[in-house]
């Protein structure tokens, strides 16, 4: 019994992360103001699938996208930002939060560090800073509230996981220096980073918009009917 009941389990996580790796691929296709429309649901597979079925989902749906619709191969690389940001969701929304303080604290510690990076306009990275403090107040609230309801931790998953998407593509594209890779002259960096500042976080606020439409109700739809308990990993 116990067997057929894991076995059970083990099909139910491979179609959902299936379905979700699909959809992925396909909005990963469409273009988008910053990259492509894959924001809208790269938080909900980390919420739905888990850290690890999230991460795993994003990846095969990022490559399939890319695969399909090729791009330069420094964009695969970049596309690493994608399955980081959903497994980031899925650890906000577990309330593994420090976890996912100490992801964020490597990769800003290490752009900072960069002398590159020193050198742009640290204000630049105004969003990420929000996401940063939303990490690092999230066990203080949650402390406080002992739970935090669904549609907020939903909402706080979407934010926190984007915004690890867009940190882990900047530190690829500085501290791992791809910047060099890709032939970018310093000295055009911070015009990059001016613009990114204002592009980069709409993207975001697309992604959070996404999930309060499509999460929330969701999310309340699987609650009723008990069709799967998620995260599933």
């Amino acid at each position: 019994m116990g067997k057929r009941l894991l076995e059970s389990r083990k099909s139910v996580i491979i179609s959902l992360v299936a379905i979700f790796a699909a959809l992925h691929a396909v909005l990963g296709m469409i273009p988008g103001i910053w990259r492509s429309w894959m924001i809208v649901i790269e938080p909900l597979e980390g919420v739905i699938l888990g850290p690890v079925g999230g991460f795993i989902s994003a990846l095969i749906g990022g490559l399939l996208a890319r695969f399909i619709r090729p791009r330069t191969a420094i964009m695969y690389i970049f596309g690493l930002g994608e399955p980081i940001g959903a497994c980031i969701a899925g650890l906000v929304f577990k309330g593994r939060y420090i976890l996912v303080v100490a992801v964020y604290t490597v990769m800003l510690a290490a752009y900072f560090i960069h002398p590159v990076g020193r050198s742009l306009p640290a204000w630049c990275l105004w969003d990420v800073y929000l996401a940063y403090i939303a990490v690092l107040s999230l066990p203080i609230i949650s402390r406080i509230s002992k739970e935090l309801n669904k549609p907020v931790r939903l909402i706080m998953s979407a934010f926190i996981g984007s915004e690890a998407d867009v940190l882990t593509r900047i530190f690829l594209f500085i501290p791992v220096e791809l910047y060099k890779v890709m032939g970018v002259p310093e000295e055009a960096l911070p015009a990059i980073w001016v613009a990114g500042a204002f592009e980069t976080p709409i993207e975001v606020v697309i992604s959070v918009l996404a999930i309060v439409a499509i999460g929330v109700p969701l999310l309340r739809t699987l609650d009723k009917s008990r069709i799967i308990q998620y995260p599933v990993t």
